[in-house]
């Protein structure tokens, strides 16, 4: 029951956040028009990804590591601030020297002292990334979700002096975007002083080689996961018509309406596995593997009766041209079942190169059949794609599950009995 709880705090608390972000969104163009909403976007998604990218997987191995209780929690914070601020101010400073570039190429609207403050927004998310996932790692996921929450939410009151007739839009953005970072990293802050853990930077040199090693295996697969979900519409945008990639992309938002639910499932299980011994992890894998792959199943089959009328209904007869796409990609998004599942499970027995390895093999997948197919077959080229591209990721998941763990086939599909070896 705890899991099931943890893991509808961590998907109710995705949809409020979507919600809070997409209400900010429409605030935004609704006064400031596209070009501000394509500002504001820009301001918030720039400097996350410049964060995600720069972050060396610090945020797994931190959910391992205090999940397991492999050093003092302490410790781990302190290692971890300073590996936030080191990291951080190096990002900052490579977009404070390439200002120009960033200021020509994505916000020439704003100023350009504006662009240096938008870029304070990657120390601050370092900073509120690598603490939040060491709540994580305390199992604390009320917590660790609201302050991920905060910041959307904080998003949306800081832009709302914009119903009030603020002249100064481009004012408004700025300080929203980085001060909604802001307060959910004083929120992160506030949690763990709490609990009694004082974020004071301080290196541990063999702590912080260790996080960043082990993070590092997992890393190269979130890429490769963030390549696997959005090359499509990238390589879809320069090879097909802008209407094409506007039908791609409602059918892939409206398929992948219920993918909160693996988040969700890697989120709470990295270090909830962390804290098992072999046997219990084991057992608790197969045992969720098989609930999640029916539960996303069941979630499949409902959508592919629905989804058809729901795009129709809710973007206008001309998108049952997305209908199609979005049905092919169904059947790569029913064979994911049980990823969100094994990808918490691989970081927790700690081998988050496993799925680095499946990632990559998905990412080679992608990239060759978008290369291939997009230019004869469009969106349904895109789709079939992806389809497979998820297809080949969940198999060689679920067969790097089985060859290192000793559970056969039979067993994990519940055709035979498991018994978990005490060992």
């Amino acid at each position: 029951m705890k899991l099931v709880r943890n893991v509808s705090i961590t998907m109710v608390t995705s949809f409020l956040s979507t919600g809070a972000a997409a209400l900010a969104a429409m605030l935004v163009a609704n006064v400031l028009g596209a070009k501000g909403a394509g500002v504001f976007a820009l301001a918030r998604v720039v400097p996350t990804v410049v964060a995600a990218v720069l972050g060396a997987g610090v945020t797994m191995s931190n959910a391992y590591l205090v999940g397991g209780r492999r050093y003092s929690i302490q410790a781990i914070t302190e290692a971890s601030m300073s590996l936030a601020l080191i990291i951080g101010f190096i990002g900052w400073g490579v977009w404070i020297a390439a200002g120009s570039i960033v200021h020509a190429r994505f916000f020439s609207s704003l100023s350009e002292t504006a662009v240096l403050l938008v870029g304070i927004s990657i120390p601050v998310q370092m900073v509120r990334n690598y603490l939040n996932s060491v709540q994580q790692g305390l199992q604390t996921f009320t917590e660790a979700n609201v302050v991920l929450l905060v910041e959307d939410v904080a998003t949306l009151l800081f832009v709302l002096p914009l119903i009030w007739g603020v002249e100064s839009g481009p004012t408004v953005i700025v300080f929203a975007s980085v001060g909604g970072s802001v307060v959910s990293c004083i929120a992160s802050v506030w949690y763990l002083v709490r609990h009694g853990y004082t974020p004071w930077p301080r290196l541990h040199r063999e702590l912080s080689l260790e996080m960043m090693r082990f993070g590092l295996k997992g890393h190269i697969g979130r890429i490769a996961n963030m390549l696997n979900w959005r090359l499509d519409v990238m390589i879809l945008s320069v090879l097909a018509p802008v209407e094409v990639v506007g039908y791609y992309a409602v059918a892939t938002k409206v398929a992948e309406a219920f993918r909160p639910l693996s988040a969700a499932f890697t989120f709470v299980l990295r270090p909830m596995i962390a804290s098992l011994s072999v046997s219990e992890a084991r057992a608790q894998g197969v045992s969720l593997y098989r609930r999640v792959f029916a539960l996303n199943l069941l979630l499949v089959v409902i959508m592919a009766f629905a989804g058809g009328p729901i795009i129709v209904r809710m973007f206008g007869p001309d998108f049952v041209a997305a209908v199609p796409a979005f049905q092919i990609l169904l059947v790569g998004l029913a064979a994911l079942g049980g990823a969100g599942v094994l990808n918490g499970y691989n970081v927790g027995i700690g081998r988050p190169e496993f799925n680095s390895y499946t990632a990559l093999a998905g990412l080679v997948i992608t990239v060759i059949g978008d290369v291939t197919l997009i230019p004869h077959y469009s969106l349904i080229g895109a789709a079939v794609t992806s389809s497979v591209a998820y297809s080949v990721k969940a198999a060689a998941l679920t067969l790097l599950f089985l060859s290192t763990s000793g559970i056969s086939l039979p067993q994990l599909l519940g055709m035979k009995e498991y018994s978990p070896d005490p060992a």
